[in-house]
């Protein structure tokens, strides 16, 4: 039958964009998230199973960035792009730092960022002694109101 597709609901040849390939893996590591049997510490960075290394890129809060950060940087180079979708995001909370890194990107286009990672990891830019507390969440401030009682 030709134009009936393959019978799984999407097209051939149709790739989705960043935006979308992005929200789909984070929902692929929610819905995982309430799973029993996900991971208890940082150690399983390095399962087999890529969605228990996606939830372990989080569990390293109580590790100094001297043991984590390497650690999150090499994950940018995980085979899967759940894993080094999660580890940028975590790498981001950790330092407030950006480096352009795009998950989803080819591996050519992905190197150039893991390299400025590395790079600004081996410059001694960071306190590498001591853990790092999460970063704050931003908070909207609200001016008070102009209205009298």
């Amino acid at each position: 039958m030709e134009g009936a597709g393959r019978g799984d609901g999407f097209k051939e040849g149709v790739v989705p964009d960043g935006r979308s390939l992005a929200r789909l893996m984070m929902l692929a590591v929610a819905l995982a998230a309430g799973c029993g049997g996900g991971p208890r510490n940082f150690r399983k960075i390095e399962s087999k199973a890529p969605l228990t290394r996606a939830r372990a890129v989080g569990l390293g809060a109580r590790k100094t960035d001297a043991k984590v950060l390497p650690v999150l940087i090499e994950r940018l180079s995980d085979p899967d792009p759940v894993v080094r979708l999660a580890a940028n995001q975590e790498l981001i909370r950790r330092t407030g730092r950006d480096f352009g890194y795009v998950s989803w990107a080819s591996a050519e286009e992905r190197s150039g960022a893991i390299a400025r990672w590395r790079d600004w990891l081996g410059g001694g830019d960071v306190p590498l002694a001591a853990p790092q507390a999460p970063m704050p969440r931003a908070v909207a401030k609200i001016p008070p109101s102009t209205a009298t009682p």
